[in-house]
């Protein structure tokens, strides 16, 4: 008798492991536990009480300040991000339970990642250099050589290279390469070169 038991467990064990349980297939937003497969907490709601074979999920909307943005079967809802105006950070839109707080910088102040969590200065381009591509909140400004007949003086990040000209009246061309700095360019005795804007010409 001791022998059929002995051999009847074995053969439990043996049938148990050959045969497992079948593997529990759950629909779209939902998560398995205890054997059930239960639905996911809705974005801007948070985890309370699993679902049982009698009671369904049981979730609660995240407070004031807080928020989730995916389905989930979170405990906690996470904390708005703080705009930091020591950092030069203002609030951009404001989080509301299933979005979170973005912000942009001050003026003058681009992001310095992508998260925008601080802010840096524009940079300025320098004398020779013009400004291909102004800054914006999320970018940098781009600076580009003066081509030939152009010319910056000055330290911006928002001039352009301006052109030079001929003075009125001259006919001939100027000649020097005059666009990296302002310099007055070398011309034939009698041709004088002028900034836009300028009241006289240089010889």
């Amino acid at each position: 008798m001791v022998l059929l038991r002995l051999r009847c467990l074995l053969w439990g064990c043996l049938l148990s492991t050959v045969h497992p349980e079948p593997h529990i297939t759950c629909g779209e937003n939902q998560y398995v536990t205890n054997n059930h497969c239960c639905d996911m907490c809705q974005p801007g709601k948070k985890l309370v009480n699993d679902c049982t074979e009698f009671t369904t999920t049981e979730c609660v909307s995240c407070k004031t300040g807080e928020f989730l943005d995916t389905w989930n079967r979170e405990r906690h809802c996470h904390q708005h991000k703080y705009c930091d105006p020591n950092l030069g950070l203002k609030v951009q839109k404001e989080g509301t339970s299933d979005t979170d707080t973005t912000c942009r910088c001050d003026e003058g102040l681009h992001c310095t990642t992508n998260a925008c969590e601080s802010c840096t200065q524009h940079t300025p381009c320098p004398p020779g250099l013009g400004v291909k591509q102004v800054a914006t909140g999320v970018s940098d400004t781009v600076c580009d050589p003066c081509p030939a007949g152009f010319f910056s003086n000055v330290s911006s990040a928002l001039e352009k290279c301006h052109p030079w000209t001929r003075s009125p009246g001259s006919d001939k061309s100027p000649g020097g390469d005059p666009h990296h700095n302002g310099d007055s360019a070398r011309c034939p005795a009698g041709v004088g070169l002028y900034q836009k804007g300028d009241q006289g010409a240089r010889e």
